[in-house]
């Protein structure tokens, strides 16, 4: 039997969903509400019959093996503006067949950042988050050193610095370091994206 070709559509939501997929039209026409909410879970090539046929365009072990990359969050895998892993499996296998089939490299998009792309909000978005994550840092880096001063002013044995101090400040120095560290990575995520979205998006500017 020759394989399933599938083709796709995206919702108003963004999500990516395979017209051949077994369960198309739950997807598509969701009984009630509680089917909708469970659609995140469904909405994977594992769900559909063709994967378990092993008939799809793609074999069962090529999704197998995507589908371990995605979780493991591989970097190919990550939404190209914000470098969050992408949730929904179609996404990306809408991604692979489009450069198998076609040679077009589209771009992975996260749904987040497809909503905020849509409402030409997400240059506005970015700069929210770029506030956030360096506030985050200077007021890190300020409780540092106000602690350390309020230390310094202390009359404390020599001892209790060696017993109690140095002890506390190695573990509050990691926790900060470990939030500027965190911090930094997303910013430059973030500024990578702007990058990205005012070269590929630059129509939708704000």
């Amino acid at each position: 039997m020759p394989n399933i070709e599938p083709t796709f559509k995206i919702d108003d939501k963004g999500r990516v969903i395979c017209k051949k997929h077994s369960k198309y039209e739950d997807f598509v026409k969701p009984k009630d509400y509680f089917q909708d909410l469970y659609l995140e879970i469904e909405l994977t090539c594992k769900t559909c019959s063709h994967y378990h046929k092993n008939d799809c365009f793609f074999s069962k072990s090529k999704i197998d093996e995507i589908e371990l990359n995605r979780t493991k969050k591989k970097k190919e895998f990550l939404c190209r503006l914000c470098g969050k892993r992408i949730d929904r499996m179609l996404s990306i296998i809408h991604k692979l067949y489009n450069k198998e089939i076609y040679d077009i490299e589209m771009p992975l998009i996260c749904c987040d950042c497809f909503e905020k792309i849509n409402k030409k909000e997400f240059l506005s978005y970015s700069r929210k988050l770029t506030d956030f994550y360096i506030l985050n840092i200077i007021i890190s880096i300020f409780l540092v050193l106000y602690f350390a001063y309020f230390l310094s002013i202390l009359q404390i044995p020599l001892i209790f610095y060696f017993l109690i101090v140095i002890p506390i400040i190695s573990f509050i120095g990691f926790i900060v370091i470990f939030i500027i560290y965190k911090c930094s990575k997303k910013l430059r995520l973030i500024f990578k994206g702007i990058k990205y979205y005012k070269k590929h998006f630059n129509q939708q500017l704000s």
